[in-house]
């Protein structure tokens, strides 16, 4: 993970040595050399995963790109507030380490999470409604959502889904039924962390998980990140949102392109870039606007 960047740039550099420090982690020897369940652990994976989304934002803005809009995916809504301006790289680093423990640390044993492919969203939302202990934890796109559960209400649901023609079930690694309710103790612990942490107003829109509405101040966005701990993330009518607000192009900024696909799935004839490392920085940068 962000080797290129490790390696060829100074300020990520620098970034990551005050990451370890504040951090109290070995964070570039998880990133380059794993070991790779150590990584995945959610703990781990978290700051990570934002870390370098961080370092390759930091590069973007340098090159004179900002955004009109912003909207992040579950974790990615903390390095959404970086590029609103309304959280420190370092603080948010802080603030997902505390959100991935408490997720590791207070998720129920026997839990887990599901994709259904192929099936509407409303559905889903209907068979959910009719079994046990399951919901739906990710709308992400059209024909692709995402399900927390206990097992017993995973393994109930299951059959349910497939006569209604689900395409696929896929079973999620995954330590927890994360966007859930399952998850309200965790949500209560990295809650008692968040607000330790400093937060200013957004100074750019950003369209929230919990409810794909724009919100600009510190108090609705604390309020909202814990809320998508226990409730699920709306990915699919968030991107509707950013394409009602006039947003014609649209920019991933992070590891892998996930985003980059469910993006074109809700509108199909959207212009969507994708930013992993610097190589494709510098070819989208290349392509697209400055404004």
């Amino acid at each position: 993970m962000a080797r290129d960047l490790l390696k060829q740039d100074a300020g990520s550099q620098a970034l990551l040595r005050q990451a370890e420090d504040r951090l109290e982690m070995p964070l570039r020897r998880l990133m380059l050399d794993g070991p790779e369940a150590e990584l995945q652990a959610t703990e781990n994976a978290q700051p990570a995963i934002v870390f370098h989304s961080l370092a390759l934002l930091r590069q973007v803005t340098a090159y004179g790109v900002e955004p009109l809009a912003i909207a992040g995916h579950s974790l990615g809504e903390f390095a959404g507030l970086v590029a609103a301006e309304a959280l420190a790289p370092l603080d948010a680093l802080s603030a997902v380490r505390a959100r991935g423990e408490a997720m590791s640390v207070a998720a129920p044993s026997g839990t887990g999470m599901v994709a259904v492919l192929g099936l509407a969203d409303a559905v889903v939302e209907r068979l959910c409604a009719a079994t046990s202990n399951v919901v739906v934890a990710n709308y992400n796109a059209p024909g692709q959502v995402v399900i927390s559960g206990t097992n017993a209400g995973l393994e109930a649901i299951g059959p349910k889904l497939e006569a209604a023609g689900a395409r696929r079930l896929v079973r999620l690694s995954v330590s927890g039924a994360f966007h859930s309710p399952l998850m309200a103790q965790a949500a209560q612990v990295f809650a008692a962390a968040w607000t330790k942490i400093p937060l200013g107003s957004l100074r750019r829109p950003q369209v929230f998980n919990a409810d794909a509405r724009v919100h600009q101040t510190a108090a609705e966005a604390r309020r909202l990140t814990v809320g998508q701990l226990t409730g699920p993330v709306r990915w699919t009518q968030s991107v509707q949102r950013l394409q009602q607000l006039g947003v014609d192009a649209y920019v991933e900024i992070g590891p892998r392109r996930t985003l980059t696909g469910l993006v074109k799935k809700i509108l199909p004839a959207a212009v969507v870039h994708n930013i992993e490392d610097l190589a494709s920085m510098k070819a989208v940068l290349e392509t697209i606007h400055v404004r």
